[in-house]
């Protein structure tokens, strides 16, 4: 990936506010692209399955109907290994951080991150370096 594509994003999250204003404060990036949302984990599959260009990262609740984050992100490590996950939850628990890293969640944000955590995380998953802030 050259470092002025777009990184390309999707979100899934099963409450719609957070949702779309996640979307929005991504879009304010210049750099980030969201390609879809996801309402839960077999939506998110089902979206993946059917677009033709995948997400460089998924950004994805830890609580959600059908196919939490968890299973998600179980799933997604065998069927599509090269797209990474971030988990955003308001639980801090080390031990489900952990266990969500070793279940092969990239990285683990609080609800309450900031914007510019958030986006450190996201240009980590996908090799970047951060040259500015917002």
């Amino acid at each position: 990936m050259s470092s002025t594509s777009p990184i390309r994003l999707a979100i899934a999250d099963d409450h719609i506010l957070f949702r779309k204003g996640l979307r929005a404060l991504l879009t304010g990036f210049d750099e980030m692209e969201v390609l879809f949302e996801a309402g839960d984990g077999q939506d998110l599959l089902e979206r993946l399955d059917s677009v033709p260009v995948r997400p460089d990262v998924i950004l994805m609740d830890l609580q959600m109907p059908i196919l939490d984050g968890l299973q998600t992100t179980r799933l997604l490590r065998v069927q599509y290994p090269q797209v990474r996950v971030i988990i955003i939850s308001m639980h801090d628990e080390p031990e489900l951080i952990e266990s969500l890293k070793s279940e092969g969640a990239f990285g683990y944000l609080l609800k309450n991150a900031s914007p510019e955590e958030m986006r450190r995380l996201i240009y980590a998953a996908v090799g970047r370096k951060v040259t500015a802030t917002v």
